[in-house]
């Protein structure tokens, strides 16, 4: 049960490796204690590491933190992690585990360096951070561009449907043929009766093939474009 709130906390905050890798380049040059590693954690975090979560970090920090004197001496007084931790939380133990938990405290209280092997692990995270952000980024571009695209032809279909209804109205309430025309002779009005009436089929073939295409790219529009998904 404890062991599941602890990965369940670990979820919720940021990864406290991460942390320790951040917290260890950025004190490259004097070293940090594993007291004020643990300590820079916990106030990185929404709350402080449970006992099962330190036993498991402190072994993690003993293979990517390196004091000057090796690893060797903080390695002999590992077993006794457990005792330091139960002391800690106020537990009463025997002279013989006191004095090799004070042993263990004395070398945890020494000044580590984050190894070259980590360093490069955060460098690596880093960067495929970035690599992540990068590409919600060109993705979000990419939908807002397919949107604008999308209204852009919507907007042209519109505009062809309300040309060609204004024109269809305009055919309709216009005079029908047979025209009622009085034609005098040698009139010069008759020609410009005709090329007019000329032009008006013209522009009604237009507006024919002008609805054809719209009827057309709708149809294309419709097939290109996925039916949305209502979120539930």
């Amino acid at each position: 049960m404890e062991a599941r709130k602890e990965a369940v906390a670990q979820k919720e905050n940021k990864n406290r490796y991460i942390n320790a890798m951040e917290i260890g380049l950025a004190n490259e040059d004097e070293g940090i204690s594993y007291f004020d590693l643990i300590e820079g954690i916990n106030k990185m975090n929404s709350k402080p590491m449970g006992q099962n979560a330190e036993i498991t970090f402190f072994n993690w920090f003993m293979d990517n933190y390196t004091a000057y004197r090796g690893k060797g001496d903080l390695k002999s007084y590992s077993p006794y992690i457990k005792d330091y931790l139960n002391e800690k939380q106020g537990a009463k133990l025997q002279q013989l585990k006191v004095e090799r938990v004070d042993k263990l405290k004395f070398h945890l209280n020494e000044k580590y360096f984050l190894d070259g092997q980590a360093a490069k692990q955060y460098l690596d995270y880093l960067e495929l951070q970035q690599s992540v952000k990068s590409a919600k980024d060109a993705q979000k571009a990419s939908i807002e561009a397919n949107k604008k695209s999308t209204i852009s032809i919507g907007i042209a279909i519109v505009a062809l449907i309300v040309s060609g209804v204004l024109g269809a109205l305009q055919i309709v309430t216009s005079p029908k043929p047979p025209y009622e025309v009085k034609i005098k002779e040698d009139n010069p009005k008759v020609k410009e009766l005709e090329e007019n009436l000329k032009q008006k089929d013209k522009e009604v073939d237009q507006l024919r093939q002008e609805l054809l295409k719209a009827e057309m790219m709708i149809r294309v529009l419709e097939e290109a474009t996925p039916p949305t998904k209502s979120k539930l």
